[in-house]
């Protein structure tokens, strides 16, 4: 990943990182059902952003107080399963569920990647969505794109010659700019997720 900064524009208290997932350590889940890779984290716990592999039916772990929002990476269905209900979960399209209920995973047959995001949400909210296309977005408090495929090009009044490969990204804290998203190569996908603090009245 290139990237030129515009120093002028750099804010005290913004930051910019840089992250490749297959560089980062995967840690196992405490039942063994799969592993995770913890891409970004909040203050305190507020949030979380990870990349996780589900390898065989399993049962989420609990966070009460947090909102969990779910996407497939891969080209496959999961089924989540909870005393809510059914939720099928289907690539590139983000499922929401709370943190409190106990939730089971069915799996197909072969081990599946996935994005999860969580927030405590009596201290912020996520916004996830998932792009193919030319976009413009502008930042929240935290921001992070994930490149899933193909290569997309980032710029911004701070960041110059951005290029994102699968699997890498960006996050961005503190900036509030206006942020272009330029895919390349066919089937190209990029996941976009802010995090922005809950105003309480």
């Amino acid at each position: 990943m290139n990237a030129v900064f515009s120093e002028e524009r750099f804010e005290e208290q913004a930051s910019v990182r840089f992250f490749d997932c297959t560089r980062i350590a995967p840690e196992t889940w405490a039942n063994g059902a799969g592993t995770t890779r913890t891409i970004a984290r909040g203050m305190e716990g507020a949030w979380r952003v990870s990349l996780a592999e589900l390898s065989g039916a399993a049962k989420f772990s609990q966070f009460a107080g947090f909102d969990r929002t779910l996407t497939l990476l891969d080209d496959e269905t999961v089924d989540l399963h909870s005393q809510d209900g059914q939720l099928n979960a289907r690539a590139g399209q983000p499922v929401h569920f709370s943190g409190d209920l106990h939730v089971w995973v069915t799996l197909p047959a072969r081990p599946v990647n996935v994005l999860n995001v969580m927030t405590r949400r009596d201290i912020c909210g996520s916004r996830v969505s998932v792009a193919t296309h030319s976009a413009r977005i502008t930042s929240a408090s935290s921001q992070i794109l994930f490149c899933v495929a193909g290569q997309w090009s980032i710029e911004s009044a701070l960041l110059r010659d951005v290029s994102l490969r699968p699997l890498t990204g960006i996050w961005l804290d503190g900036l509030h700019e206006d942020i272009d998203m330029q895919p390349h190569g066919p089937a190209a996908q990029l996941v976009s997720i802010a995090i922005d603090h809950v105003r309480h009245g």
